[in-house]
């Protein structure tokens, strides 16, 4: 019986070092093979699947946590900020300092202390790596796809998520002042620090675009299965009818799966693979 998978990106099959397991690929190339079918499930948008996240040939794409769905060419879905909420945003980050990455489906924007921020960041987790080991890094990849603008430029944007910098205005404190309207997660893309954090539409999540992708296959959410590592990815395991957590997940990830495969580094994904029977 044809399933789909739906796999987080980093932490779940993309590496912050800034690779795919190697044993990642053959496991998908083979489920493929045997009928079944691949989404990518990520808080990236588009452009930022690049590298080896975008030598495999998934059926779907689910980006910017809900924000846009695509199969293959087709757009099915494409969320965004009013204009109104991306001022009400833009002011408080601005008011306390906070850097932040202004993403859509045609790019991902910052502005000038985003970029000095970013680059701090990017001197601060990449120290001690060789030069090609700090070029490939997760941190290095994502400060040169975000293309530093105007505010005025960026908010002319059709923006879908925002993904702001540790700073030292605690997440919760954050999330308490902006959970009246939007949807906030911590970041599960460590380099960005542990108090960073993740902005969405109300409403939006990837377990709505696993929706929209379910029905245009013609695939019940009992015939699927989601794997991932972070708490963004809570709303994936509650839609799928089967949750598997890596092997590297948080603790309070892991106690929401039906079960938990090996750390991306030690073959997680064909592992999880195996498992469900897939190959």
């Amino acid at each position: 019986m044809e399933k789909i998978i739906y796999l987080d990106a980093d932490g779940t099959l993309f590496h912050h070092k800034g690779y795919v397991p190697a044993s990642a690929f053959r496991a998908i190339e083979q489920a493929q093979a045997n009928g079944h079918k691949i989404v990518l499930c990520t808080g990236r948008q588009l452009v930022e699947i690049y590298g080896d996240l975008k030598k495999i040939d998934y059926d779907a794409i689910i980006a910017g946590a809900g924000g846009t769905v695509l199969v293959k060419d087709k757009l099915l879905f494409d969320g965004h900020f009013s204009q109104a909420q991306i001022h009400r945003l833009a002011a408080y980050l601005n008011e306390h300092a906070i850097p932040a990455v202004y993403e859509s489906r045609l790019g991902v924007f910052g502005d000038a202390m985003t970029k000095r921020a970013m680059k701090a960041r990017c001197e601060q987790v990449c120290a001690g790596l060789d030069e090609k080991q700090a070029r490939m890094h997760g941190m290095t990849l994502f400060y040169n796809s975000v293309e530093e603008l105007d505010p005025k430029e960026i908010f002319a944007k059709p923006i879908s998520k925002i993904s702001f910098l540790e700073t030292k205005k605690p997440y919760r404190e954050i999330e308490a002042d902006l959970r009246d309207e939007f949807d906030l997660i911590r970041a599960t893309f460590a380099p960005l620090g542990p108090e960073s954090g993740e902005i969405g539409c109300r409403g939006i999540s990837k377990a709505t675009g696993m929706d929209l992708v379910n029905r245009y296959f013609g695939v019940l959410a009992s015939d699927t299965a989601a794997i991932g590592d972070g708490e963004n990815d809570f709303c994936m395991f509650e839609r799928a009818g089967v949750a598997i957590a890596m092997g590297n997940a948080r603790p309070a990830v892991k106690e929401k799966a039906d079960w938990v495969t090996a750390d991306l580094e030690e073959d997680g994904i064909l592992k999880a693979f195996a498992w469900l029977d897939l190959l």
